[in-house]
């Protein structure tokens, strides 16, 4: 099932009162009064920047547009990008003018490598007679000889130590990946 959905028109219009005023211009210049009446009633010489400030920004506000949005909408990008230290200066690149580059034509010349003939076995080169000398191999008899070395201690000693060396610090001194840990793995459940 396919729902149909209604797109709104000219949801950017507001609505007008008597004239050109909208319900919000009325809004700010009424704010802007309100606090005109109020500075005026605290001290005149106060009372008169108070006014032009902010019967300015509601003016401004309100009325003026900029690039068809409201000033105040555009008022803190503007703020923000005069305070920023990055400033983007944009420069006009100039146009380069190109010249055309004649390229003469050369002409293809047909190019043939050189035959090279293959060169002729003289047989008279070869010798035709061929000595091989052949002599027989000289036995002789070799035998192991037994070599007793001594152990500082037994064998099974030295297994027993090595387990207690390798295991109980995880780190095996005779083995060349010693700085490698075991990998330990979690038992299974008995069910």
């Amino acid at each position: 099932m396919s729902q149909k959905f209604f797109v709104p028109k000219y949801i950017t219009i507001e609505d007008r009162l008597e004239g050109l005023i909208t319900i919000r211009q009325l809004f700010a210049l009424l704010i802007a009064f309100l606090i005109s009446y109020f500075s005026f009633k605290i001290h005149t010489l106060i009372g008169v920047p108070v006014v032009i400030l902010s019967f300015g920004l509601a003016v401004l506000g309100t009325f003026w547009q900029v690039n068809g949005k409201p000033f105040l909408n555009v008022l803190p990008s503007a703020l923000k990008s005069f305070l920023n230290q990055e400033k983007y200066i944009w420069k006009r690149i100039e146009k380069t003018e190109y010249k055309e580059i004649v390229v003469p034509e050369v002409e293809e010349k047909e190019y043939y490598p050189e035959f090279i003939e293959p060169r002729k076995k003289r047989l008279s080169e070869i010798p035709k007679n061929v000595e091989i000398e052949i002599s027989a191999p000289e036995i002789t008899s070799t035998f192991k000889e037994k070599i007793k070395i001594e152990l500082d201690k037994p064998l099974s000693l030295q297994k027993e130590e090595f387990k207690k060396l390798g295991h109980s610090h995880e780190v095996n001194p005779h083995n060349p990946y010693r700085l490698f840990p075991y990998i330990k793995f979690t038992q299974r459940a008995k069910i």
